[in-house]
């Protein structure tokens, strides 16, 4: 853990819950300083997404058997796709 620096803290102090810019002075980089209990609230919309999609294939393929995609009926329609090797 870093801790802030005395400039920091001041920032922190005179706007107290905003969101404070602090630049890398090595780098230029800008990030953002904020109270812990505002990136409590927000963190879910920047982490990365635990979503694989591939869990979703059998309630799509379940949906689909349901709206007609498995009907035999259908099979005419393989042949028109043309990823589909003759």
């Amino acid at each position: 853990m870093t801790l802030l620096s005395e400039q920091q803290r001041q920032a922190m102090w005179e706007r107290p819950g905003a969101p404070e810019e602090v630049v890398d002075a090595a780098t230029r980089a800008t990030y953002i300083l904020l109270p812990i209990q505002d990136y409590d609230r927000v963190k879910a919309l920047i982490e990365e997404d635990k979503f694989q999609p591939q869990e979703l294939a059998p309630l799509m393929d379940e949906v689909a058997a349901k709206e007609g995609w498995a009907d035999p009926a259908t099979d005419a329609y393989d042949a028109l796709d043309p990823r589909r090797e003759p």
